[in-house]
């Protein structure tokens, strides 16, 4: 099978998987080290029922969102927000980082009880993607098993370029993985914040994601300014606040912060911003207790002009005060379990 490129999206959240491997031919696990792109943490496996109870003793893809039964009054449709009680404890704790996303498998394994496919069926999570690597012979089987969604993918084991097809559909997958799981609320922000699906923003977002080593984001769905506020968490566990502004949004703050009496500076501000503020108040708008100060508060921002007529602002905003967090694993750190 041919890989298609697949751009990146910006999801709900996303935070380091765990990649599961299960191969009969400790040859081939053996490789995996010297294959894998530096940032991928795995699991490795000799023995089918090991690598199921491994996958299904580790998941938590429970996706961090609610429904808000207070959005309709008749509960005929519901409105989705995120669960930021349950993001901020998860990132508190290190059993987030060894959720397996994928799972790349052999299909046939003489000896044992389970072969490639039976494995697949026996994952709980109906989020895990699974990759299957075939023989010649077991080509027709994967084909089948794919048009029957029982795979995400197949791969010929014998194929020259299968470790580098293998790290694309890695970094493919764990993006889609969190896809899946929150794609209810990825709809609903195409229609209230569009500017999540513009290439601008995108290209910006993950942009940004590789100059600060951002390894894991979350959107905060309430009690904010922007029309997308993200929490970003770097690889040494530092967070970050991301708030993308549409012009809207920038009227909105500042008739807020002229209702509330806030000072002429701030209003002159406010105008035509080169920077923005996000207030320490329940919704970061500004608060009459903030007059005196109300400085300190102001961050820089970067201009982003979208695809269309719209231009966005950018406030990416170092919050060293809030405490550091479990640093994420390296594959070197990560201790790989061979059975």
């Amino acid at each position: 099978m041919m890989l298609k490129h697949n751009k990146k999206k910006i999801n709900a959240y996303y935070y380091p998987t765990t990649v599961v491997f299960l191969d009969d031919h400790q040859a081939f696990l053996d490789s995996i080290p010297l294959a894998l792109e530096a940032n991928v943490v795995y699991q490795a496996f000799s023995n089918p029922q090991d690598a199921v109870n491994y996958i299904n003793s580790h998941t938590q893809y429970h996706p961090l969102m609610e429904k808000d039964v207070s959005w309709a009054d008749d509960h005929s449709c519901y409105h989705y927000k995120l669960d930021v009680t349950s993001i901020f404890h998860q990132t508190h704790e290190d059993k987030r980082l060894y959720e397996p996303s994928v799972l790349i498998t052999d299909y046939a394994m003489p000896g044992n009880d389970y072969n490639g496919l039976d494995v697949c069926q026996s994952i709980d999570n109906p989020y895990v993607k699974k990759i299957l690597l075939t023989g010649v012979a077991d080509e027709q089987v994967a084909i089948e098993a794919l048009n029957n969604k029982l795979i995400d993918y197949y791969l010929k084991k014998s194929a020259q370029d299968i470790l580098p097809q293998i790290n694309e559909l890695i970094q493919r997958y764990q993006q889609d993985y969190f896809g899946d799981m929150t794609r209810v609320i990825r709809e609903g922000l195409k229609v209230t914040s569009p500017l999540i699906d513009d290439p601008a923003i995108e290209e910006y977002f993950f942009a940004l994601i590789e100059q600060e080593n951002i390894v894991e984001y979350y959107l905060c769905t309430e009690f904010s300014p922007a029309s997308l506020d993200f929490l970003m968490i770097n690889a040494m566990g530092k967070r970050h606040k991301l708030l993308l502004f549409t012009q809207d949004d920038i009227k909105t703050h500042r008739d807020v912060a002229a209702d509330a009496g806030a000072p002429a500076a701030l209003l002159t501000a406010l105008e035509n911003p080169s920077s923005l503020p996000l207030f320490p108040s329940l919704d970061g708008f500004y608060h009459p207790d903030l007059e005196e100060n109300w400085q300190q508060y102001i961050y820089p921002i970067t201009k982003i002009y979208g695809y269309g007529e719209e231009s966005y602002l950018a406030a990416f905003i170092q919050t060293i005060d809030i405490p550091q967090i479990q640093k994420a694993p390296s594959v070197s750190s990560q201790q790989n379990k061979t059975t």
